[in-house]
């Protein structure tokens, strides 16, 4: 029918191959770049999509940005838009920059041994309870839109979004556990694309 809103179909794309996902030092978690093949990366996500995007949501890292170029590039009609959906931030920046995965990888295992959603490790960092705030807000963004919505964002919260959409958004010790076991078996590999489909908001329970 004559103007009608077009559906909502929603692309989610993990940022391309960074130097630190290479296993280098990264200074800056917010402003880690992209490897040659990362780039390269990000040259194909836009030719993979089949649909030209009516809006492209980047977070505020540099490597979403970064890897979402092509594609701003190749729809210059296309709608830009920075939302909060950074990746989950669980180590205090002071003791992450500087690092290598190796290198954070004692300070990782604790964090996750301790398994409490309300720890925050220092100033920057957040909680488990806060960064399931962040994907509930997220999911009830984008369910405002309409069109074709692709978004360029992170492995941690692409996981946690597909997980929340599929059991609930929960912030329970539980779901913490489970969210680490499937995002460590499961992982979004860089430049992978998923397609999901949303339900209302409401119809998504806090989860068990």
């Amino acid at each position: 029918m004559a103007g009608a809103v077009p559906p909502l179909s929603v692309h989610l794309v993990r940022h391309a191959q960074t130097t630190a996902n290479a296993g280098e030092v990264t200074p800056n978690h917010a402003d880690i770049r992209l490897t040659a093949l990362g780039e390269q990366q990000a040259l194909q996500i836009a030719t993979k999509l089949a649909q030209a995007p009516d809006l492209i949501v980047v977070s505020p890292f540099r490597r979403t940005l970064d890897t979402a170029g092509p594609t701003i590039h190749a729809h210059p009609q296309a709608i830009v838009e920075t939302w909060p959906i950074e990746e989950f931030t669980y180590l205090a920046p002071a003791r992450a920059n500087g690092t290598s995965a190796a290198e954070r990888k004692p300070m990782v295992a604790k964090y996750w041994q301790r398994a409490d959603p309300t720890f925050v490790d220092g100033e920057g960092a957040e909680s488990f309870v806060h960064f399931v705030d962040r994907l509930r807000a997220f999911h009830h963004r984008l369910w405002q839109q309409d069109g074709n919505v692709v978004v360029f964002g992170h492995g941690q919260f692409l996981r946690g979004f597909t997980l929340g959409l599929a059991r609930g958004f929960a912030d329970t010790r539980k779901a913490m556990l489970r969210f680490r076991r499937s995002e460590t078996a499961d992982p979004v590999r860089n430049g992978q694309i998923i397609v999901v489909s949303l339900s209302p908001p409401d119809e998504v329970d806090r989860g068990r």
